[in-house]
């Protein structure tokens, strides 16, 4: 079993963070890269959504989220625009972490900070894609897989074994 690691910690993400942001996704998707000016739409668009995660001040992982509606995932390396008026779950568009960052528990403990965010910031759901054969560490984090011909089709862009899932999540006071 790998111990975690405590001396990483996740920060928000800014601006000056793109370059890295995009180094990382290049080894972790390069089959499927965003474009720069992508990455930064989508960390200006949602700030309080995209934080890194960094060990002694070197970056080892990112992840990007915002609001977005169900079972509608955004195309990935395509600028979003803005946010939807009728967003309703919170969209995590990308978590991605170096090889040798994970194993340190580092992936769960972002996964619970941005499922509180997005209850405490009044949403009832989470939703992501699952690529790169992931599913497995989704489901540990309480998603579930819902899919149909509809998502499939949407997910083509995505590239093999992408699985679209939600978690939902208790209310206020539950």
């Amino acid at each position: 079993m790998t111990e975690k690691n405590t001396a990483h910690r996740w920060r928000p993400a800014d601006a000056a963070d793109v370059g890295v942001i995009y180094d990382i996704q290049c080894i972790s998707h390069a089959l499927q890269p965003e474009a720069h000016d992508v990455l930064l739409e989508r960390l200006l668009l949602c700030p309080q959504g995209c934080f890194v995660l960094e060990n002694g001040g070197v970056v080892s992982g990112y992840v990007l989220s915002h609001p977005w509606v169900r079972r509608a995932p955004p195309p990935i390396d395509v600028p979003l625009g803005a946010i939807p008026a009728e967003a309703d779950a919170w969209y995590l568009h990308d978590l991605a972490l170096l090889p040798g960052t994970r194993g340190s528990g580092a992936g769960a403990k972002i996964s619970a900070l941005l499922a509180e965010q997005a209850r405490l910031a009044g949403y009832r759901t989470v939703a992501l894609v699952s690529v790169n054969g992931s599913q497995g560490f989704w489901e540990g984090q309480g998603f579930s897989v819902c899919m149909d011909d509809a998502l499939a089709a949407k997910l083509e862009c995505y590239g093999g074994q992408a699985v679209y899932m939600e978690r939902d999540l208790p209310g206020r006071g539950s």
